[in-house]
């Protein structure tokens, strides 16, 4: 953590070198000064490829930015002229159609040199990548991670570093690239302070008002993704503390009008239609807590620290704490206690066709917070980056009515 005496970098230059442009042109960079290309899924530890200067592109990402701004329609063509259907994930539908085009939402993209993926998130990573691998003819490692109870377990945190340690191996056979401990350490350091900051940003969120926009915090996502183990991404989310801070101490709050409601949201944000955070907030109605920003980034360590003197084992327990790869009745546990710590009025559950590892469990979900909370539920569905068939005035309809129940709710 930062010493309080130090003054935190200025927040709108870290944003100009972190937004989703700069992180494009930095690949293009990167590419041209020879720096190995390698195209990485959610949850691969990418720590590792920054030591090692390896850069990494994350489709996951680049679809995400693609549905954002409105230009992801000619990679769903293109994955729709081989034969994909919309039933497909709409995240592996765009990514591959970018892979196909060679070229991502703010223009043409550098060939990789190699492929790194993860099962834990999503087991449709192992299908994606390999269309990639036969499509592109590059090298392609697949890191494995059983489903488990208990994430932290000794047997499975060693059998994750081995992945890691052999994910090392299969880079540097194939880059040239050695990796340094001196730099992996810095690369540790780095993430954990990003996380640190992170989690101290979701924490601000208990104040009422919260002064953490959702709609802004699905965007302030980016650099965890795309620039985890570099300092300037420590920098970004130390400065962006410390801006929450100033304004939870100032009592402000996204909610126009004040904040009404407390909301959760479960799932991916929609990407294509962001608007729908928006219109809660113009209703009163903040998001303070989400599965996604809350347990999918940061330090997911049984300290909440990781420790960069032990890069490999550290890293090793925070990549196998992933939500999705738990059984149901641990998402319970995190919603039960989310509820109380934020003092929630109300649910969001976005039933996403895409993603099933997001969705999946959520009407038992919704029959525990009614059961033992109380609580009003909305539960609405359509997909986290196609908006084909997504009408934002059928939305706005259900939110309404939503809100009036809170209301009344409220009032009971």
């Amino acid at each position: 953590m930062q010493d309080a005496s130090t003054t935190p970098p200025d927040l709108k230059s870290m944003v100009k070198k972190l937004s989703a442009g700069a992180s494009y042109r930095r690949m293009l960079a990167a590419s041209e000064q020879g720096r190995p290309i390698c195209v990485a899924s959610a949850a691969v530890p990418v720590e590792v490829l920054y030591a090692m200067d390896v850069y990494p592109v994350f489709p996951e990402s680049l679809a995400a930015i693609a549905a954002g701004i409105r230009k992801a329609d000619e990679f769903f063509e293109a994955a729709r002229e081989r034969g994909f259907s919309n039933s497909v994930c709409s995240y592996t539908r765009c990514g591959l159609g970018i892979a196909w085009t060679q070229k991502s939402a703010f223009g043409p993209i550098p060939e990789p040199d190699l492929f790194i993926t993860d099962v834990s998130v999503c087991c449709l990573h192992v299908t994606w990548w390999a269309y990639l691998e036969e499509h592109f003819k590059k090298p392609t490692f697949y890191m494995d991670m059983p489903a488990t109870d208990d994430p932290w377990d000794p047997e499975y945190v060693a059998y994750y570093e081995e992945q890691i340690r052999a994910m090392v191996g299969f880079i540097e056979e194939h880059t040239g690239c050695r990796l340094h401990m001196d730099r992996l350490k810095e690369a540790v350091s780095n993430s954990d302070l990003a996380g640190l900051y992170w989690k101290k940003i979701l924490e601000l969120r208990r104040h009422k008002p919260s002064p953490v926009s959702f709609r802004n915090l699905a965007g302030e996502i980016l650099p965890l993704v795309t620039a985890l183990g570099e300092k300037d991404c420590a920098d970004f989310y130390w400065a962006l503390y410390e801006a929450y801070k100033q304004q939870a101490a100032q009592g402000y709050s996204p909610a126009q009008g004040g904040e009404r409601f407390r909301l959760i949201w479960n799932g991916i944000p929609i990407w294509h239609h962001l608007q729908v955070i928006n219109y809660f907030e113009e209703k009163g109605a903040n998001f303070v807590w989400e599965p996604y920003t809350a347990l999918s980034w940061g330090n997911k360590t049984p300290t909440g620290r990781l420790d960069p003197e032990e890069p490999f084992r550290t890293l090793a327990q925070k990549y196998t704490n992933i939500l999705t790869n738990m059984p149901l009745h641990r998402r319970f546990q995190y919603f039960d206690q989310a509820i109380r710590d934020y003092q929630v009025d109300g649910l969001v559950m976005f039933s996403n066709r895409s993603c099933r590892p997001q969705s999946i469990g959520q009407d038992e979900v919704v029959e525990m917070v009614r059961e033992i909370h109380g609580l009003p539920v909305l539960i609405f569905e359509g997909d986290q980056a196609d908006a084909e068939g997504f009408s934002l005035q059928e939305a706005k309809t259900r939110i309404d009515g939503f809100l009036e129940i809170l209301q009344s709710s409220k009032r009971g």
